[in-house]
């Protein structure tokens, strides 16, 4: 059953980045960019989806607690690249801060969710 469901998680991760990369490249494939508030919002938060289910299908498989982190740090490696090269240092930490809370939400969310998980496992819910 294990199997089965980090099967599923990963599957559901793969369907929900897939709209998000699209929407993200039909955003920032014309210059001038014209992108409507709706879009910032979505553009800056639905990340976070694909993030929960990545980082709850990591802890369901990582071995070692330190591969929990990958995901922040395969944000952290661009945004740094990002900042360290804009000409513009305070605003680009600004955008960097604002790219990182939706996916750093969704790692959180998905800590709790399999902490609250397997505690209710443990006192007979069920397995996990």
């Amino acid at each position: 059953m294990k199997n089965r469901t980090d099967k599923i998680l990963l599957a559901v991760f793969l369907l929900t980045l897939a709209p998000y990369a699209a929407f993200f490249a039909y955003c920032f494939s014309e210059l001038p960019l014209s992108i409507t508030p709706p879009q910032q919002a979505l553009l800056l938060y639905s990340h976070s989806i694909p993030m929960f289910f990545l980082q709850l299908l990591l802890c369901r498989t990582a071995k070692l607690r330190w591969r929990l982190l990958i995901p922040l740090l395969l944000l952290l490696i661009p945004g740094l690249v990002f900042t360290s090269t804009a000409g513009w240092h305070v605003i680009a930490w600004v955008l960097f801060g604002l790219w990182c809370i939706a996916p750093a939400a969704g790692c959180v969310l998905a800590w709790a969710a399999y902490g609250l998980g397997r505690r209710a496992a443990r006192k007979g819910g069920g397995p996990l």
